[in-house]
């Protein structure tokens, strides 16, 4: 059966600009590529023909979504096969300038997330990985999104900040204080730890004896299309281990049918883990206790929000 939320994530680039230190994007062993535009629409052809569930697109990935010269071309495409889609893009924000932010009005994207982990060069430079000499970036971004804020727009700008210890978590209140005011949602988060399975994966947050069997993405999560059009199970799963189909061969119904998607269902509906193999087991989106895990929301009350998705804001759990 195919998980109930509305949202189809396509991974349209694996290809990212920076190195952001909480991020195993280095460690990526998925080949570095971006989706063509005729893949893309062979494939929200084949979703959309299939099934009229989704109506909210979103362009995440574990590279810059951006740095696909033809991600308007895409969304226009999916625009035009169904104009009441919501369409969502996830950025670092060092391609989001003031004009690409008109032409992502002009082909219908309903809002941009947007990455921002620091308030001065030295924070924001350690933060995002991005060589000391290179003191000019900062400084684009940051002039970029105060433009882009200022701007009177359909397209909804949201702010998020990871807080990392020594390195920008001294900023946290002035990176609230500066642009609470100017962006439609701020969100500061601690960083979650991609899955604790895989050697190089990033050890961030406890993971807890007290566990929840399941952090219910395998029922209630979005549809992951990898750059190269295959499922995999959530977006933790970075590396994708958990891929269990391929959309350019298999219909939904297929992938959802499979031997290793029922594996990783039964074993989010059993709470037991043990000998599976599954990335799920240490994970600490299983954790009981998510108290600690989002520390500011402009609108959202934290402990509610821990339980949605990042994209369409569906309940996951």
């Amino acid at each position: 059966m195919i998980p109930t939320n509305n949202d189809m994530r396509f991974e349209v680039s694996t290809v990212c600009n920076y190195k952001c230190v909480m991020c195993p994007y280095p460690d990526l062993t998925r080949k570095n590529e971006r989706m063509s535009t005729d893949l893309f629409k062979f494939l929200f052809d084949k979703i959309t023909a299939e099934t009229d569930k989704f109506d909210t697109l979103t362009f995440p990935g574990m590279g810059e979504p951006l740095l696909d010269k033809e991600i308007d071309k895409k969304i226009e495409y999916a625009k035009s096969k169904k104009p009441n889609l919501t369409v969502l893009i996830l950025t670092n924000a060092t391609y989001f300038t003031p004009e690409k932010l008109a032409r992502f009005e002009e082909v219908g994207v309903e809002s941009v997330r947007v990455s921002y982990y620091g308030m001065d060069q030295k924070s924001y430079n350690a933060v995002h990985g991005i060589k000391s000499s290179n003191a000019t970036t900062y400084e684009m971004v940051r002039d970029n999104m105060i433009k882009i804020c200022a701007m009177k727009k359909k397209t909804k700008v949201i702010m998020t900040y990871n807080i990392m210890k020594g390195l920008n978590d001294h900023f946290t209140e002035e990176w609230i204080s500066f642009w609470k005011d100017r962006a439609d949602l701020l969100e500061v988060w601690r960083p979650h730890n991609w899955g604790t399975t895989y050697q190089g994966s990033k050890q961030y947050r406890e993971v807890q004896e007290n566990k929840l069997a399941s952090c219910g993405r395998p029922f209630n999560g979005p549809l992951q299309i990898q750059v190269d059009g295959t499922v995999n199970m959530c977006c933790f799963d970075w590396d994708g281990k958990l891929t269990f189909g391929d959309l350019k061969t298999q219909s939904l119904e297929e992938i959802f049918a499979t031997s290793f998607f029922k594996k990783i269902q039964q074993c989010h509906t059993t709470g037991d883990y043990k000998g599976s193999g599954l990335i799920c087991e240490n994970c600490d989106q299983r954790n009981a206790d998510k108290s600690d895990v989002m520390v500011y929301n402009s609108r959202f009350n934290p402990q509610e929000r821990v339980k949605l998705t990042s994209s369409s804001y569906s309940k996951l759990v």
